[in-house]
């Protein structure tokens, strides 16, 4: 990128979080955003923390997505205060390994009417009330005890690995669910659609279903979500009035997949910009077997449709396929993602960015 360039992106960029991003007013925080974001997303780290956050400063690094279990280091939280680097607590809410384990009556359930599990991604259904009301008291217990900046919802949507799924991938190949009984008892009340009483099997419900009303069942399943996005964020203000509310978005266009970021994922993403201040698309464009350009097309798209702030996220290194992703398609992918209307990148993830120097160098060129 041209020093022109990088220059009026910065601009812009300042700009564009002085808006979106006043200064926070936390017990914990000295100031808000103040910068292009250059984030790095963070899930475990050993103190002292001295080496850490002096390469931070070195590269750039203005802004941290941690775990729970790191801002809940008390050490940790008070170093990053110090450093006046504001924390976005990545909080997951319907992958959930641990609770299906407790509970396997609340998995998900496939239009094959089996639990929806893909490698390591399982998903709890996301019509559970009794599960959301205990996440939300979680997320407020979390927003009490360590005053974040931001909370960042991941895994807010329906169950589905994106992160396998190529661009030759059919619409009718990705996942359906949830066929849970609660989630059919559920889409025929507020639906108001009664299955045939003929149809025993969660298969022929699922199939007469998606052959005869897929349209109201992408509208239930966004229903279901966009519920769960405004439950969750408003319980997070009445904590923290200041707290800003990130969503993390399944990398989809609008058209992508025959409309699967609605029909699959359940994300509606212009009815769920109101109940959030930024979205974050995961541009992991490598995995996804994209161009670095496709980065900036999936901003461009959610920014189109939804006019909200939008926060790119790009990855490091390669996963899930076994092709290296270089050095220069790094920075690429890079570049892409601090085009304006993204108002900056974060990377996914720091570890994978410690462990090369050559990409640490290309981004300290890039955003210097």
């Amino acid at each position: 990128m041209k020093h022109s360039s990088m220059a009026a992106f910065l601009g812009f960029a300042v700009l564009a979080l002085l808006l979106v991003l006043p200064p926070a007013c936390g017990k914990g925080e000295r100031s808000a955003v103040p910068r292009p974001v250059v984030g790095v997303k963070l899930y475990e780290a050993a103190a002292p923390y001295d080496s850490l956050f002096g390469k931070w400063r070195e590269l750039g690094i203005n802004t941290l997505f941690v775990s729970e279990t790191l801002i809940r280091t008390r050490d940790f939280r008070a170093r990053a205060a110090a450093e006046g680097l504001p924390l976005f607590v990545i909080f997951p809410v319907f992958q959930n390994p641990e609770a299906l384990k407790e509970d396997p009556g609340l998995a998900a359930i496939t239009a094959a009417g089996t639990p929806a599990r893909d490698e390591w991604v399982e998903f709890v259904c996301p019509a559970r009330e009794d599960y959301l009301r205990r996440k939300i008291d979680q997320l407020k217990s979390l927003v009490a005890d360590c005053d974040p900046y931001a909370v960042s919802l991941d895994f807010i949507r329906y169950f589905v690995f994106w992160e396998k799924v190529a661009p030759d991938r059919s619409p009718a190949s990705l996942p359906q669910t949830c066929f849970c009984p609660v989630c059919l008892a559920g889409f025929e009340k507020e639906m108001g659609i009664a299955l045939p009483s003929d149809l025993t099997a969660t298969a022929e419900k699922a199939s007469w279903i998606l052959k005869t009303h897929a349209s109201e069942w992408t509208e239930w399943k966004c229903r279901t979500i966009a519920r769960a996005v405004e439950r969750l964020a408003k319980a997070a203000r009445e904590i923290k009035p200041s707290v800003k509310v990130n969503l993390h978005a399944v990398p989809w266009r609008q058209d992508d997949f025959g409309g699967a970021v609605r029909s699959v994922a359940g994300q509606d993403l212009p009815r769920l910009a109101p109940f959030v201040d930024l979205i974050s698309p995961m541009c992991y464009h490598h995995m996804v077997r994209r161009t670095p350009a496709w980065v900036h097309d999936v901003v461009a798209d959610i920014s189109t449709r939804t006019g909200a702030t939008v926060l790119a996220s790009t990855q490091v290194s390669e996963a899930y396929i076994e092709q290296a992703l270089p050095p220069d398609e790094f920075q690429a992918a890079a570049a892409e993602a601090l085009k304006p209307p993204s108002i900056g990148v974060v990377f996914w993830s720091w570890d994978a960015l410690a462990k090369s120097p050559e990409k640490q160098a290309l981004l300290m060129r890039l955003i210097h």
